[in-house]
């Protein structure tokens, strides 16, 4: 290998298109980036353009390699947001301006249809998930029911991460990540499922064929290799969804492995061989063989948003998050007896999407770095819930987690983790866990390394957190308190929802 060279990543998220170099060290060694649009044409619909995606990608890349001209590009990985629906007819043309992406919920009406087909347990056991309108499989069902006249000139569904190889490659495929986020797949057979496409009125015909993670899609096309400055003929390998992405850059490579994640959303996970079968929590198939059980808070870094924006708003200038773990410090664990309820978005599994955030407890003597540290211990406490239950399904012991996302920034909440979770938690030296991810899937492609063996040698420990025992003891209490007032509040919630 090249002493310049490695591979080319490019993750599509929600807020940017980046285009990355890692070396063979599994170092970022440059990156640019730009913002998509976001639409949200009526409540509960979230729209972006695949065509912008992908301009963006061609605009990033171009951007990328005038700026280091010596970097010998070997292989190119996607990692992208998931559950995004594009139809594409037979030419590759894109049948819809915007497309429905994974906050979309338009398909509620879809999904309450297919559950009176489909007890909780049946969708357990079929499909190791709940039906949830973020799933592909809605969303298509959704299109056939309200744009027929789209549904019958799409040659094949593909999310975003399919169809940047698509345009990269003219090839139409996913890998097992992607179709276990469907409600298509089946789980056992690890392929499209006939019963579930039969229930959703969809035929198997319009879905891409599917490949590993690390298997290579085809090779780039000699006019967008042109339109790139690029050499033609490289090798694009199929990669996997952002999330399991930035799992592997977590380290979760082997199974037993756990993580926590906490940007906007914040999730527990545990790398299992077979998925842990329950309705509190999802399962994912990984980007390597194996499968990903998780529970999830879609407001676990967005409640420290919400607590700077709202509660710490100045005239002057924004505070930093940095500022608020120092406010935060001053509180003993515990926060003195307040507690903070962080669903300011709702809740997925364990409780009512009505659900509300809410502070509980207030007395005269709390103020504002009260309110501070409840956010932080709020979201661990709800975590949590899903922590005990994968460890009651997983068959092993969870000694350690490793953390990445924004929420890692904070050596405060690393330690609050540590003793809510009653676990040594670690971060790592790259950031950018998700760009490193679809890095690992390309050099494994490339060559006779698993992604384990490879990371052995990438991922390396920041900063180690082991649990206070003091702190334990409240937090216990606490925590348990928390689980009370969670199960009580279910009521309130749903008499809030019903008045609006």
């Amino acid at each position: 290998m090249s002493s310049k060279g490695g591979v080319l990543v490019v993750d599509i998220g929600t807020e940017s298109i980046r285009s990355a170099l890692v070396n063979d060290k599994g170092s970022v060694v440059a990156l640019e980036g730009a913002g998509p649009h976001f639409v949200s044409p009526s409540p509960g619909w979230a729209e972006q353009s695949p065509v912008e995606w992908w301009d963006l990608t061609c605009q990033t890349i171009r951007s990328l390699l005038h700026s280091n001209p010596d970097f010998d590009v070997l292989a190119i990985g996607v990692g992208a947001q998931m559950h995004a629906v594009i139809p594409l007819d037979k030419k590759g043309e894109v049948l819809l301006e915007r497309v429905p992406i994974w906050c979309d919920k338009r398909s509620e009406n879809v999904c309450r249809e297919i559950r009176e087909k489909l007890s909780p347990d049946e969708q357990v056991t079929k499909a190791a998930n709940l039906l949830l309108p973020a799933w592909t499989g809605p969303k298509m069902r959704w299109v056939k029911a309200n744009q027929p006249e789209v549904y019958e000139q799409t040659d094949v569904f593909l999310t975003a991460k399919d169809y940047i190889n698509f345009r990269l490659t003219g090839e139409r495929y996913t890998d097992h990540s992607e179709a276990s986020g469907s409600f298509l797949y089946s789980w056992e057979n690890r392929d499209w499922d006939e019963e579930l496409l039969e229930i959703f009125g969809l035929e198997q015909e319009k879905l891409p064929n599917i490949i590993s993670s690390a298997e290579v899609v085809g090779k780039i096309l000699p006019a967008v290799a042109e339109e790139l400055a690029i050499r033609s003929e490289i090798p694009v390998i199929c990669g996997a969804g952002d999330m399991l992405c930035l799992l592997l850059g977590a380290g979760m490579t082997r199974h037993g492995a756990s993580c926590d994640v906490t940007g906007t959303a914040a999730d527990v996970s545990v790398f299992s061989p077979r998925p842990l079968l329950t309705q509190r929590l999802m399962n994912l198939h990984h980007a390597v063989e194996g499968w990903i059980s998780f529970g999830i808070l879609d407001s676990g870094g967005g409640s420290m948003k919400w607590l700077r924006d709202a509660i710490f708003r100045q005239e002057e200038h924004k505070i930093s998050y940095a500022d608020i773990d120092k406010i935060a410090g001053r509180v003993p664990a515990g926060s003195e007896g307040l507690l903070f309820f962080p669903y300011l978005m709702g809740e997925r599994l364990l409780g009512s999407s009505l659900a509300r955030g809410s502070y509980f407890g207030i007395l005269p003597g709390h103020d504002i770095k009260h309110f501070a540290r409840s956010v932080m211990e709020g979201v661990c406490f709800d975590l949590k819930m899903s922590l005990d239950e994968i460890e009651k399904l997983y068959q092993g012991n969870i000694r350690e987690m490793s953390i990445i996302g924004g929420g890692a920034n904070s050596d405060l909440w690393c330690q609050i983790k540590a003793d809510v979770y009653e676990k040594e938690m670690y971060t790592l030296t790259e950031a950018e866990g998700g760009i490193v991810g679809a890095a690992l899937l390309a050099f494994s492609a490339l060559g006779n390394y698993t992604v384990a063996d490879i990371a052995s040698g990438w991922l390396r420990e920041k900063k180690r957190f082991v649990p206070t025992f003091a702190n334990q003891k409240y937090y216990r209490s606490q925590y348990r308190l928390f689980c009370e007032f969670h199960r009580i509040f279910q009521e309130a919630y749903r008499f809030y929802g019903e008045q609006e």
